[in-house]
């Protein structure tokens, strides 16, 4: 090759070595991401136009060092919950950073900006979701734990009436029978034995009901499980003033600390019975003040020689103190 066609050819490679530089440039320029590369002294030895105009935009000022954009973005990060950057457009910005290599074996820090916004405001809507699943679930846990006394209420409301039908037919009945004066042995009794049966059956019911069945399912209605470690007394007095604290801190902790376990630890002695109740709920963002349920419990629990303390310090515990003797007020 003659040399006047070498320094042509020459010339054409530097040509399109140039293009290739300038192509790859806006391409580089032109990503819909932004992205940064500093040297390892923090200098900028390649930035896109999207990142630099993030940076103006989010600093007011022009990408200088490394130093600026990491100052700016730790200093915003400490107080941004999602880590997210938000421009004057509206628009939802989150940047990472990584150390990577080039193939000369120098190292350089890469900074990427990637635009969430669509993902951001799924994400916001998803959360206002879950506050209002939130507050929903908390009123059905309110009217679930109303259903027991509801359920007690009508039962009892349907004997009275069964029982004040019987008995005032049974009245009538034997007023007729008396105004007629037909002798005693006569007299039909059925409707007054019915009335007694159906009163003694209710005792017996009520005899027969195994309270802590009975605080299981009371439990299972309002969506808590309770765990109990140890063993009752087996005295039903003492017994009793222990599942109602049960009682109370299984609708408190599903009112105000959205637990789903009730942790109930016993221990029995010849002299008391000690129950540590617990759940797996959120911490009281502040102390507890004893409002009626507590103040009830614990007039009943001291009344009865025993002791109740509540504790908040890692999580949140009660403990009640029963002696044992038979003379226990419920």
């Amino acid at each position: 090759m003659t040399g006047n066609g070498s320094l042509l050819f020459s010339r054409e490679v530097r040509a399109l070595k140039r293009l290739k530089r300038n192509a790859v440039k806006e391409a580089f320029d032109n990503l819909p991401c932004g992205v940064c590369f500093f040297d390892m002294n923090g200098m900028v030895t390649l930035c896109s136009y999207q990142m630099h105009r993030l940076v103006f935009a989010l600093t007011g000022r022009d990408l200088q060092s490394f130093s600026e954009l990491n100052g700016f973005l730790s200093a915003n990060t400490e107080k941004n919950e999602h880590n997210v950057f938000t421009p004057n457009d509206g628009s939802v910005w989150q940047f990472s950073q990584e150390i990577v290599a080039a193939r000369d074996g120098r190292n350089y820090i890469q900074v990427l900006a990637a635009d969430v916004t669509e993902l951001y405001h799924r994400q916001k809507e998803l959360e206002l979701d879950n506050r209002r699943l939130e507050e929903y679930a908390q009123r059905m846990r309110r009217l679930s734990a109303n259903i027991i006394t509801l359920i007690c209420e009508e039962e009892i409301l349907n004997m009275k009436m069964r029982v004040h039908d019987d008995i005032g037919r049974s009245v009538i009945a034997t007023r007729r029978f008396l105004q007629q004066g037909r002798p005693m042995e006569e007299l039909d009794l059925t409707v007054w034995k019915n009335a007694v049966r159906l009163l003694k059956h209710d005792s017996e019911n009520m005899e027969d009901n195994d309270p802590v069945c009975s605080l299981m399912s009371a439990a299972k209605l309002i969506g808590i499980h309770i765990v109990i470690n140890g063993e009752f007394s087996g005295i039903s007095a003492v017994d009793d003033l222990v599942i109602a604290a049960v009682r109370e801190c299984m609708t408190n902790a599903v009112r105000h600390a959205q637990a789903n376990e009730l942790y109930v630890d016993l221990s029995l002695t010849d002299n008391e019975l000690t129950a540590i109740i617990s759940n797996n709920g959120a911490l009281p963002h502040k102390e507890i003040s004893e409002g009626g349920g507590l103040s009830s419990l614990r007039a009943r629990i001291e009344s009865n020689g025993g002791t109740m303390c509540i504790r908040t310090l890692k999580c949140f515990a009660l403990s009640v103190t029963i002696p044992i003797k038979e003379e226990v007020t419920v």
